[in-house]
């Protein structure tokens, strides 16, 4: 830079001239109360080491190729912890960190890892596995949420430190900066030198990227994210999990920057109200215990219970009479919400309103673990109430819980909107619940078919998903977008390795969607899918998955014209969950079915004492107005045709006494009379005719009454 002057007068705004080099290129980010101006070397000048995601190989720095050799493996099981040591021929820099179930402890090399000195001594840790990129290599050790990992490093060896408890790392300094647009950077701070390296996750299926340093060790000590990408927490390095196709993480003087482009879009939710910000602080702090609402739920169920018990004898001292305190009770009702205790959490919650009165009412943290509770156990009419209170209309976190009830009740407009509203109020819930959230706003969009927005949102719950479940809902969604958007052979490949999984619903939608998908293509006929729908049908029993697999097999039988099969397999799905989304679809697909075959003609290839069977046993079907009434006649005509009299005057019969009225039932009552002297039943007619008489009816169908009665005289 060759200058930089102020060029505004004292007094007024500030506004400073930059006068730059031939070449050098510029960017701003406002940072909290700073602006923050980047001086960027020309294009091709300073050699950086960057790595974008999947596009770019890694290319490492110059002075510092990846450690070439072998890394020997020792590990030492202690009465309460494990050592892992890792000695490399020379100093290799490194990460560790926790990704979902497992623990990784990387490397800047690109050798092998000898692990004949684990001799499978580990009883805590046996299923170490080795994972390896381009100048990466390390461990992934599977181990349960309560154990950390700590890390120390001397000369040319690495050691890990694997317990219930782990020191701290000196944390890096981490920043969002965001520009006026809402783009901006993430920025950690290490202060030494340091590279980023590619990796794939085995497990998940994804690409991480992963800022390796030397000793000693610095990390990061809290998770940050943006909709494109996330900083884990890590012991030493970083880790960072990308959530679109050209995120790109560089490591240049010491600072690791992780972007997008023009700039990461930010997470944040639109300003809260203070009273809004006040109810999501009140969510994430226990006043009592200083637990997070967004802390990791306890791994082991004896320590939820003996929390709950604390929890509850404290609540219990405070009593149940209008008047007395609540917050012991409250923070009872959120840790037990935490945990997706929901019914119990209500309960905690009614003696609240016991002892607040109307006071409760009007408590927003109150009315948002009520909504959550009730979202928990699907009750949405009364979720909504209480998430749509006024308090809570700015709040994310209540608009998360808007979102994902609005999901369950298949409303996916309404359901995107809310969910992305929220995206704010992501961290303050456990990782799982994120997980679900991102899961429902990908179910969303690609129901609205927005096939990018349910791609990120799915990718997003595969990196927040603390269990397998979670993480194959997602790989199902992706699977249903490679076929949306036109690769059936890659989209079926998914479909079949989902299908084999331990996840009993998440395996019966991916056999269902490859059957959809089949059928679709023309691999598979309707007669195919008969025997394997059936068997589905009988394998997953509840919820929209089995109403997902009766309404296909509907579908199949009512091409081969079993329509009786098609709308009896409906009706008996469609009863067993009368409140479901679903099942008011599948009951409309019924009348559409029905309508089709009694108004379009589709029965008429049966014979008509069987369309008059089939009549009978859906008539609840029949549509009401002009259309039900057109069904009744056209059915009754085809009676007449075979003689079949009696059957037809009683079907216009019902018309006449129940459903018609003015002119149509004057014309109904005509064709019954008509059918009565037919039948050699002149008194019936008489009586049809004369119990129908209307006022200024049209002249022809008057000449055609007057014609029956004489008839009948």
């Amino acid at each position: 830079m060759r200058e930089i002057r102020r060029v505004s007068a004292a007094g007024a705004p500030v506004r400073l001239q930059l006068t730059l080099d031939a070449g050098v290129r510029q960017r701003h980010f406002v940072d909290g109360d700073r602006v923050v101006v980047d001086l960027l070397p020309p294009e091709g000048g300073v050699e950086q080491t960057t790595a974008a995601n999947g596009e770019r190989t890694n290319a490492p720095a110059p002075a510092r190729p990846p450690v070439a050799g072998t890394g020997r493996v020792q590990l030492v099981e202690g009465a309460n912890d494990t050592r892992v040591t890792i000695t490399w021929p020379a100093a290799a820099r490194a990460a560790a960190f926790r990704r979902g179930e497992a623990l990784w402890l990387v490397f800047d090399a690109s050798g092998r890892i000898d692990l004949t000195g684990v001799s499978r001594v580990g009883r805590r840790h046996q299923d170490i596995q080795v994972v390896q990129g381009q100048g990466i290599i390390g461990l992934r050790i599977p181990a349960p949420p309560d154990v950390q990992v700590s890390a120390s490093a001397e000369d040319n060896s690495w050691t890990f430190t694997l317990a219930s408890h782990a020191t701290a790392p000196a944390a890096a300094p981490l920043t969002r900066e965001v520009n006026a647009e809402g783009r901006g950077r993430m920025t950690v701070r290490f202060g030494r030198e340091g590279i980023v390296r590619w990796i794939n996750d085995p497990e998940i299926g994804d690409r991480i990227a992963v800022a390796l340093l030397g000793g000693p060790a610095r990390g990061v000590d809290t998770r940050r994210a943006t909709l494109e990408a996330a900083i884990l927490p890590a012991a030493h390095g970083a880790v960072i999990e990308p959530r679109a196709d050209d995120v790109s993480a560089t490591f240049a003087d010491g600072v690791l920057t992780v972007s997008r482009g023009e700039g990461l879009i930010s997470a944040s939710a639109p300003e809260q109200s203070q009273l809004a910000a006040d109810v999501s602080a009140a969510m994430m702090q226990d006043d009592l215990g200083g637990t997070p609402l967004h802390s990791e739920a306890a791994s082991n169920l004896v320590q939820v219970r003996e929390r709950i018990d604390e929890l509850t004898r404290r609540a219990a001292d405070e009593g149940v009479q209008e008047g007395a305190p609540v917050e012991a009770r409250m923070a009872l009702a959120r840790y037990l919400l935490e945990n997706e205790f929901a019914a119990e959490t209500l309960g905690a919650l009614r003696i609240v309103a016991i002892n607040q009165g109307e006071l409760a009412e009007i408590d927003p943290e109150y009315r948002l673990l009520r909504g959550a509770a009730n979202v928990m156990m699907g009750r949405t009419s009364a979720a909504q109430a209480d998430l749509t209170a006024s308090a809570l209309v700015n709040n994310p976190s209540a608009a998360l819980w808007r979102g994902y009830a609005a999901s369950l009740q298949q409303n996916w407009a309404d359901a995107r909107r809310e969910l992305e509203r929220g995206a704010g109020g992501l961290e303050e819930h456990p990782p799982a619940w994120r997980a679900r959230f991102q899961v429902a706003l990908a179910e969303s969009a690609i129901q609205l078919n927005d096939y990018a927005a349910a791609e990120a949102a799915a990718r997003a719950a595969m990196a927040e998903a603390p269990d397998q479940a979670l993480r194959l809902q997602a790989r199902l969604i992706e699977a249903r977008i490679v076929a949306a958007r036109g690769d059936p052979t890659r989209a079926l490949t998914m479909l079949d390795e989902l299908s084999r999984t331990n996840d009993e619903e998440t395996a019966v939608r991916a056999q269902v969607e490859a059957i959809r998908l089949r059928r679709s293509t023309g691999v598979m006929r309707a007669v195919d899918v008969i025997e394997p729908l059936e068997a589905l049908r009988f394998r997953w029993r509840g919820n929209s998955t089995e109403l997902l697999v009766v309404g296909m097999l509907g579908d199949a039988y009512s091409e081969l014209g079993r329509w009786r099969e098609a709308l009896a397999t409906m009706r008996i799905a469609a009863d067993r969950f009368p409140t479901d989304p679903a099942a008011r679809q599948l009951r409309a697909d019924m009348s559409t079915l029905f309508e089709r075959l009694f108004l379009d003609g589709e029965a008429d290839q049966l014979e008509p004492i069987q369309a008059l069977g089939l009549f009978y046993e859906f008539s609840d079907l029949t549509p009401v107005g002009p259309n039900g009434d057109r069904i009744v006649r056209l059915l009754a005509g085809r009676l007449v045709h075979v003689d079949l009299l009696e059957q037809a005057a009683q079907l216009l019969q019902h018309q006449v006494d129940e459903r018609v009225q003015g002119v149509g039932k004057a014309q109904v009552a005509a064709d019954l009379a008509a059918i009565y002297l037919m039948d050699r039943k002149p008194d019936r007619a008489l009586v049809a005719l004369a119990g129908s008489r209307q006022p200024n009816i049209p002249q022809t169908l008057q000449a055609d009454r007057r014609i029956l009665e004489a008839r009948v005289a």
